[in-house]
């Protein structure tokens, strides 16, 4: 949504960015050792809002010292808040310091909250016609839109909401707000509410009733007795509640131009950032430029974006290599240097199927170089075969350290097209992924505009927007500023990213674990795995088959008048399930209007009539028809006539390694048809597969950190955990445990990590909440040492803001500070999931890298091709796999020093059906 910045007024919940500025980011210091993570954050926050909105009119708004007008109303208001960090409020004073100093103007009022003042701000404002936006993430100011000029802007997830969105969002009117939350209470505020009463029942209420008092004037029609005695009960505190939720007017008489803001003040912050040492800051300050440099670059303002490319070109010198002089004088420099940063551009983004077009390398800042060998409109260049021979040879001469922005795609680039660089430096997109948050990317073009401001060139730019067919066909003066553009930046990067690694403590793990990955990847990925197209072509042919029988069943069921139907599409299902056969709703879907059909609801319908269920089944098969029997044969490589999975380390929080193009992770590994497509995918010519499953591999991630005795024990003895668990829920011996019962202490098991709650087991074992609850109960009764290191866990998490694995990896939970019970919650189950998770990804990378070491000292042809989470697929030459599978063994079952036992259960086969469970 745009706004016309001449008439509209920004309005910012200082108490609200100061916490999150505090909490959002990880302790830094100064050289002196002064906390400024609130200060350095919050300044960022400001100048990203500047770069969005541009605005004219813009203030702070803070709450004030002290008690309010709600104290006195409730003296108990937010009294269980605890006291906030000593370090806040000396950060706070710097963070006034520098509204000061850029002319941002700050608005407080005795006794009054930030909420009210804003609230009246917006509403005389808006008045006069001009749009308002407050930006909070305050969950009651919702009720502050009693106009169409006035909206909410939530910063972190970058959402606009006016009135009329955010009553689809909540599901009634904004006017109801306040009865709403006098229902459900807030606790951080200890704002009473009725007790006994939920989001879900609150909305039941408020959806029913038009007002508080109409509630409690028809307490009788309200349906559930249990809700009606909670209302009955808690009367005072509703209302309470609700005085103490309702917005404050107040007639502050402030007009906008007292909230005049102008953003050439911003280098008037530039003392302050060199008294706090905000390096980045201050190399995002411009000198001032003149009018007819502003009309050149057409800037709108100080923060407004350079023209990509003539900004890029007027800093740094991008050279184009064409001739074999030039060539050599770059090789030249090559050898005088330490390190370069290397760069391949190629006609689409299959490094071992797309054609080799370029090679970009930067030595030194300020200076780039391009050298194009595939361009089909270039007049003249070097031939590829010329420009690696010469490159071979100076890298191979010196030890020059390499440096790369995603070094598994381009050592395959280069390695597919006749050049095998060998072991590299350096990769910035890894790095970057390890100290960024998980909102941020780690794309080249991002991270150059995060650390140096500077935007680049977008593949979109170069190609798409000028039509070109592929990189091949841009002319080479433009393709010049692009590709050397990404060689120079990963330059830049990588000095920053290798101090940050340092300061961030994450140096062993990607050093030990994340660097070393990457060329395991790169061999697995270009060994590929072969896969028989026309054994799944006979497999289509099959399912198809199946669906139509399975339609016929349908349309017999159905009548004539349906023959049409798309059994695939919800909104005629949803017709015939619910308008045609009369079968009962379940849920609405998850769009404005209609039912659910999804899976959930089929499986309820399927007890009451056998269409559900047949449909449930056409889905299944059809699913699978689509996602892997006719989709995989696309991604066979013409050349290599192999499948080429692509794994990906920085798609996954936790550090899991995840699957794409296709995704080989995912296919089905049951009996029936999922069984049938693995057979297709086969070993070469005298080789066998070997599947090494590290089993359990969470559980004793689990004990390791817990160190809970029952669980160390169990592994130590070789005891079926399963079984114990379910032994201790059932109150059953050991040995009598039946093996429905197993089924359930193993669904218990793994589903521990995973955030197990009541409902969603009561769910899923299809038993009443109560006996949910109770089975909770006994397995943290059985395991005390689990519960208390996820209480620990929860602890530490709110203490440092965010959870660290085995080897290090922080992952950010921010959500451990949120009041959103459901958002809190799921802050909990993350964490504790990130810990055990992105443990046992460490414990896999680890054995990985270490099999592979061991592979190339052996050199009996054994290779790592796939990567299933906890399991690996090696090919090798039957006639060793006996020797490999007890190498395999023995390493991966030797990764840790943990006092818990690691093991490794192994299979071998022709196919991959044959090795799996």
């Amino acid at each position: 949504m745009n706004f016309d910045s001449k008439k509209t007024v920004f309005l910012i919940d200082g108490s609200s960015f100061l916490y999150r500025a505090y909490y959002g980011m990880r302790p830094i210091h100064t050289t002196s050792g002064k906390p400024v993570q609130a200060v350095y954050s919050f300044c960022r926050m400001i100048k990203k809002l500047a770069q969005k909105f541009d605005p004219m009119y813009m203030a702070l708004v803070w709450d004030s010292k002290g008690k309010t007008t709600r104290h006195e109303v409730f003296p108990e208001y937010k009294a269980t808040r605890q006291a906030p960090p000593s370090d806040l409020f000396e950060q706070k004073e710097k963070i006034v310091e520098f509204a000061n100093l850029i002319g941002l103007k700050q608005v407080a009022k005795q006794g009054i909250e930030a909420d009210d003042l804003m609230f009246s701000i917006a509403k005389d404002l808006s008045k006069e016609g001009l749009n308002v936006v407050l930006i909070t993430s305050d969950k009651d100011m919702g009720q502050a839109l009693t106009s169409e000029k006035i909206y909410l802007y939530d910063s972190f997830k970058d959402l606009i909401l006016d009135k009329k969105s955010f009553t689809e969002k909540i599901g009634f009117d904004v006017t109801k707000l306040p009865f709403y939350f006098a229902l459900l209470g807030d606790t951080s505020d200890n704002i009473p509410g009725v007790h006994g009463i939920g989001q879900k029942g609150a909305l039941e209420l408020v959806t029913q009733f038009d007002s508080l008092e109409d509630l409690y004037e028809n307490l009788d029609e309200v349906s559930k007795p249990r809700t009606r005695k909670a209302l009955e009960d808690n009367e005072k505190n509703a209302f309470l509640s609700r005085d103490l939720f309702l917005l404050q007017y107040l007639n502050l008489e402030i007009s906008k131009t007292l909230l005049k803001f102008d953003f050439g003040s911003w280098s008037s912050a530039r003392p302050l950032f060199e008294e706090l040492e905000f390096k980045s800051l201050l190399a995002d300050m411009k000198p001032e430029v003149s009018d007819q440099e502003l009309q050149d670059f057409g800037q709108a303002s100080i923060f407004a974006a350079e023209k990509k490319t003539e900004a890029m070109a007027s800093k740094y010198n991008f050279i184009c290599v064409t001739t074999k002089i030039g060539l050599d004088d770059l090789c030249n420099k090559i050898s005088q240097a330490k390190e370069v940063a290397i760069d391949t551009e190629t006609t689409g983004v299959m490094p071992l199927q797309d054609k080799f077009v370029g090679i970009s390398l930067c030595m030194e800042e300020g200076c780039s170089y391009y050298i194009p060998v595939g361009h089909e409109t270039a007049d003249f260049q070097l031939s590829k075969d010329v420009v690696f021979a010469e490159l071979k040879k100076v890298f191979e001469k010196y030890s020059i350290k390499k440096i790369f922005h995603h070094a598994k795609f381009d050592k395959e680039v280069l390695k597919n097209a006749g050049w095998d660089i060998g072991e590299f430096h350096f990769d910035t997109l890894i790095a970057a992924k390890l100290i960024v948050k998980d909102w941020q990317r780690v794309g080249l073009k991002y991270l150059s505009e995060f650390y140096f401001n500077e935007p680049m060139l977008n593949f979109e730019d170069v190609v798409k927007d000028n039509k070109y067919k592929d990189f091949s066909y841009v002319p080479l003066d433009l393709a010049t500023q692009y590709a050397a553009a990404d060689a120079h930046q990963t330059f830049r990067l990588k000095k920053i990213l290798e101090k940050k690694l340092k300061e961030e403590g994450v140096e062993k793990l990607y050093y030990e674990c994340e660097h070393p990955i990457v060329d395991v990847l790169c061999n697995m990925e270009m060994a590929g795995i072969f896969v028989a197209k026309d054994e799944l072509e006979n497999l289509g042919k099959k399912v198809d088959h199946d669906l139509s029988k399975l339609k016929k069943e349908i349309l017999g069921l159905i009548g004539s008048s349906n023959q049409d139907i798309n059994l695939n599409s919800p909104k005629q299902i949803e017709d015939l399930l619910f308008n045609q056969l009369g079968l009962p709703v379940q849920k609405k879907s998850g769009k404005k209007t209609g039912y659910s059909t999804d899976q959930e609801v089929l499986e309820v319908l399927a007890k009451l009539h056998p269409v559900p269920g047949l449909i449930l089944s056409y889905r299944e098969l059809y699913k699978l028809k689509s996602t892997y029997i006719e989709a995989l044969p696309e991604f066979i490589n013409p050349f290599t006539k192999k499948i080429h999975t692509n794994y990906n380390q920085v798609a996954v929080a936790t550090g899991r390694l995840s699957s794409t193009s296709p995704n080989l992770q995912n296919v089905p590994a049951d009996g029936g048809y999922g069984s049938e497509i693995r057979e297709a995918f086969k070993a070469g010519v005298g080789d066998v597969f070997i599947s090494a499953d590290y089993s359990q591999i969470e559980l004793r991630v689990l004990a390791y950190l817990s160190q809970d005795k029952r669980l160390l024990s169990a592994f130590e003895k070789g005891l079926d955990i399963h079984a114990m668990t379910a032994a201790g829920l059932f109150d059953e011996k050991f040995e009598d445990v039946t093996h429905a019962q197993r089924q359930v202490g193993k669904r218990i098991n793994f589903s521990i990590l995973y955030g197990l709650t009541p409902y969603g087991l009561s769910k899923d074992l299809k038993i009443s909440l109560s006996d949910a609850k109770e089975f909770i109960e006994k397995y943290f009764a059985q395991y005390p040492g689990v519960s208390e290191w996820m209480e620990k866990t929860i602890e530490e998490t709110k203490k440092h803001g965010y959870v660290k694995t085995w080897l290090g990896r922080k992952r950010d939970i921010p959500g451990i500070y949120e009041n959103n019970k459901n958002l809190y919650e799921l802050a909990k189950r993350i964490a504790i999931n990130t810990r055990a998770q992105g443990s046992a990804a460490e414990v896999m990378k680890i054995g990985m890298i270490n099999l592979e070491k061991k592979f190339a000292e052996i050199n009996l042809g054994a290779k790592i091709i796939l990567q299933i989470h906890d399991e690996l697929v090696i090919s090798v030459p039957k006639k060793y796999v006996e020797d490999v599978q007890k190498i395999t063994q023995d390493i991966l079952q030797n990764v840790t020093d943990w006092n818990v036992p690691l093991e490794v259960c192994l299979r071998s086969g022709k196919t991959w059906k044959d090795i799996s469970k």
